[in-house]
């Protein structure tokens, strides 16, 4: 991925000043509470960034800011400054037999001294190549007859400047086109197409694009006129991606390049195949009339096992990411695992990031859950002179056998370096290898690097989320994520969540809960708050009145009485229990 690529997918709006590319808001800190424009800037040709926020002051190499992304850097650069050597051989008139081989594939007299192609010494063709100036600055030589089986093709001075052939000749008011050879780049200006140019060194040599950037960037509108094998097709795709900053036109015709098209058919059909190119759609731009409409009864999407909750945001929606705040000991890692168990219940497949729990406390906590109060036995634990609660061995094994291979957990007993960086991988391999689609983090903070400033953690907070983002959209799941407060008095609201308030602008969904106090929930007749911050499919928000089972460890709506059932109970006589129809 190149900047300008990366401002197109990554930075818009933004505009161009200079060697800058300028958004209007920076990708890290979004501008902040205020919400500032124009404090980041991308050079084009350092390939560096940085922010001028005080509060945010993003800043590092092009490849960093790729990283922080999840895309990859293209293996060329804008800032190639390689010295290269002056031609030493300058081109002959043209040998009468080379002239009547170029005659035999159609290209005139006329054409190629326009081209300024010779011969060298030893008789062969010779293409010299020089910059829109007017500088000779590169040769490339071939027999002037058919090829022999195993004779190489062409070959070209060394160490001259690789730029495109032909570009001396063109007229900045009208469209470039690019050929892959020579031969066929004189077959388009001999059918009337205008500035024709072909690359130097076939179609997986991109060196020129680095020399000839400045040149290319004059051209509004680029038309790509490519071989009809593998690697003329790969070196289009290429190209599309490298000049998405302009409007392309793809050609396409039935033969195997621009010169057999002139040699079988004629100049018009050369002509014609230019003239009916199919412009590319613009990368991240859409026709909205194209769009296939949405169906929102098939809308894929994750229920719960709280009514009210569905009916507010229809579902946890696939693509979205829901963020749960609240203080610790709120509640929260227990309505994240409970919700894992209602996803399995949906027949979908779940993978889970505890931060906080040990693999085996976690699956007794789950395994409570799963339970429910009718299957849980208590005994009186010494050591901590109160009653524990545990899951028989026959049930438990019948829950296990229910979740197997549905449920998957993150092993966070791996010394990792970069464990945002390995969630991230784990959970891909987990949405592509076992069909996950609900996916828990929890909590954020303990997915992070607590050693770093700050400043730098916060913002590491907002590159995390967004990657989650991301991930949410391309594998197409939900994914649940758990953000403490920061220290606020009052309520919370959407700001208070710690760290950058861009967590929350990305997000899909916000939910609190909240442990109300012993004469608040005598007085409301529930025991926890839950509440929804932010909604975006739907918009409404409400609160949603919660009670907990301490044996159960469960979370449910005071009318449901705690009697739900998984459909672990259910698979002893070979069935599960049918839901409610649903449009999803």
């Amino acid at each position: 991925m190149t900047p300008l690529e990366f401002a197109q997918q990554f930075l818009y709006p933004y505009s161009v000043k200079g060697n800058e590319i300028v958004p209007h808001l920076c990708p890290y800190c979004h501008g902040g509470s205020h919400k500032d424009k124009n404090t980041f800037a991308l050079n084009i040709e350092k390939q560096t960034y940085n922010c001028k926020r005080g509060s945010c002051g993003a800043q590092g190499h092009f490849s960093q800011l790729c990283k922080d992304f999840g895309v990859q850097v293209n293996n060329f650069t804008l800032s190639n400054k390689r010295a290269y050597s002056k031609p030493k051989q300058k081109p002959q008139k043209i040998h009468n037999s080379a002239m009547e081989y170029l005659k035999l594939r159609g290209i005139s007299q006329e054409t190629a001294e326009r081209y300024q192609v010779g011969t060298d010494e030893g008789g062969n063709l010779m293409f010299p190549y020089f910059t829109d100036a007017g500088e000779h600055v590169f040769n490339k030589f071939r027999y002037p007859r058919k090829l022999k089986k195993g004779e190489r093709k062409a070959w070209r001075e060394a160490g001259t400047m690789p730029v495109l052939f032909g570009m001396q000749l063109c007229d900045m008011e009208r469209s470039l086109c690019i050929f892959e050879g020579e031969f066929d780049a004189m077959a388009g200006h001999e059918s009337g197409v205008p500035n024709c140019v072909s690359v130097p060194s076939g179609a997986e040599d991109f060196t020129w694009l680095d020399t000839c950037w400045d040149f290319v960037q004059k051209f509004e509108s680029v038309y790509l006129f490519g071989d009809n094998d593998q690697a003329g097709q790969e070196m289009i795709n290429r190209l599309i991606s490298k000049l998405s900053d302009k409007r392309v036109f793809v050609v396409r015709h039935e033969c195997k390049d621009a010169n057999e098209l002139l040699f079988r058919k004629g100049k018009q059909a050369v002509f014609d195949s230019w003239q009916n190119a199919a412009e590319v759609p613009v990368n991240g731009l859409l026709n909205l009339a194209d769009v296939t409409p949405l169906d929102v009864t098939k809308m894929q999407r994750i229920r719960t096992g709280i009514g009210r909750l569905n009916q507010l945001l229809g579902g946890f929606i696939y693509g979205d990411v829901t963020v749960w705040t609240g203080k610790r000991g709120e509640g929260k890692s227990t309505m994240l695992s409970q919700t894992c168990l209602d996803a399995i219940d949906d027949g979908k497949k779940v993978c889970a990031y505890s931060g906080e729990l040990r693999a085996d406390r976690f699956q007794y906590w789950v395994d409570l859950q799963a339970a429910g109060m009718p299957y849980i036995t208590e005994y009186y634990d010494h050591a901590a002179d109160r009653q524990t609660y545990y899951v028989k061995g026959d049930i438990k094994q019948k829950i296990h056998d229910w979740y197997n291979e549905k449920f998957w957990l993150y092993d966070n007993d791996i010394a990792i370096e970069d464990e945002n960086e390995d969630i991230i991988k784990l959970f891909e391999v987990a949405a592509k290898r076992y069909d996950c689609r609900m996916f828990m983090v929890d909590n954020l903070m303990t997915a992070e690097d607590r050693c770093m400033s700050e400043k730098d953690y916060y913002r590491q907070q907002s590159r995390f989320v967004g990657r989650l983002v991301r991930f949410a959209k391309v594998y197409n799941a939900h994914v649940h994520l758990v953000a403490h407060p920061r220290k606020t008095s009052g309520g919370l609201d959407n700001d208070s969540i710690s760290g950058s308030g861009a967590i929350t602008d990305r997000v899909a969904n916000v939910i609190s809960l909240s442990r109300l106090k012993e004469d608040k929930r005598a007085m409301v007749g529930y025991d926890v708050s839950m509440e929804v911050m932010k909604n975006r499919w739907e918009g409404q928000l409400d609160t949603i009145g919660l009670n907990y089972d301490k044996v159960s460890r469960r979370l449910y709506v005071p009318s449901d009485e705690n009697m739900y059932q998984y459909g672990w109970e259910f698979m002893e006589w070979g069935e599960i229990p049918k839901t409610e129809d649903m449009p999803w």
